[in-house]
C-alpha cells in the first residue's frame, strides 16, 4: 500500500511504496542517492564492488541482482524510517479524518485552507492561524533573544508561521508547549526553514520553572 509523508516546513509530499521497488530494480544505487539515502548508497557500492573485486569480476553478475532484490524488498521501510527521522509526518493513514486533520474552512469564503495559514489562497483574506490548545507544560521549540525588540520580532515570526507562542525564562520565547517531543521537533523545523529561527527543544515545566535543554 502506498503511503505519503509530508514535510511540515514546506508542505512537500513524497510517496513510499507503490513502484518504489521497481525504481530500485531499474536504477539501483542511483535511486538511493536520489532519495538522499547516502548511507545505503555506499553500503550498496561496498557490497557489490567488494564482492566483484574478491571474485575477480564475474561476481558482479551475482552481487548486482542480489543487492537489487534485497533493497527492492526493504525500500519501503528504509524510506519510511528516513522520513520519520527527519520529522516528516504521514499525510495518508487510510482515514479521511486523519487526511484532513490539518485543514479548516476559511471564515470569509468557506474554501478549505491549512490550519496554519495566515492568508487564504482562494480569496486572499488575512485569517488568524488556528492554534492548538495551550498546555501548562510540555515540549517547546525555544529561541533565545538578546533584547525586547528581537523578542517581539521572534513572537511575530512564530505567529506568522501558524504556531502557538509561549514565554520562556528571561527573554526566550518558543513555539508550544506540545504534548510530545516529536511535535516540538516539527515546530523547530518549521521555524528554522520558514522564518529562519534557530531553536532548541526543551521541556517547559510550569511548576518548577525549569526549562532544561533536551539532547537528541
Amino acid at each position: 500500500m502506498e503511503r505519503e509523508f509530508r514535510n511540515p516546513a514546506n508542505g512537500h509530499i513524497e510517496s513510499v511504496g507503490g513502484m518504489s521497488w521497481l525504481a530500485v530494480i531499474v536504477f539501483g544505487a542511483f535511486y538511493l542517492a536520489y532519495k538522499g539515502l547516502w548511507g545505503h548508497f555506499f553500503i550498496w557500492l561496498l557490497l557489490v564492488g567488494g564482492f566483484t573485486v574478491l571474485t575477480g569480476g564475474p561476481g558482479l553478475i551475482i552481487a548486482l541482482p542480489l543487492a537489487s532484490i534485497g533493497y527492492a524488498i526493504g525500500i519501503s521501510g528504509i524510506l519510511t524510517n528516513s522520513y520519520l527521522r527527519k520529522g516528516w509526518v504521514e499525510a495518508s493513514t487510510g482515514s479521511a479524518g486523519a487526511q484532513t486533520s490539518d485543514l479548516r474552512d476559511c471564515p470569509f469564503c468557506a474554501e478549505t485552507i491549512k490550519k496554519a495559514a495566515v492568508k487564504c489562497k482562494h480569496c486572499g483574506a488575512d485569517v488568524e492561524p488556528a492554534r492548538r490548545p495551550k498546555l501548562k507544560n510540555g515540549w517547546v521549540a525555544s529561541t533565545a533573544c538578546r533584547d525586547e525588540e528581537e523578542r517581539e520580532r521572534t513572537v511575530e515570526a512564530i505567529v506568522a508561521a501558524g504556531l502557538p507562542v509561549v514565554s520562556m525564562m528571561g527573554l526566550a520565547v518558543g513555539a508550544g508547549p506540545y504534548g510530545s517531543k516529536e511535535e516540538a521537533k516539527q515546530a523547530l523545523i518549521a521555524m528554522r526553514e520558514g522564518p529562519r529561527l534557530f531553536s532548541e527543544i526543551v521541556y517547559r515545566d510550569s511548576v518548577s520553572g525549569k526549562y532544561p535543554p533536551i539532547s537528541d
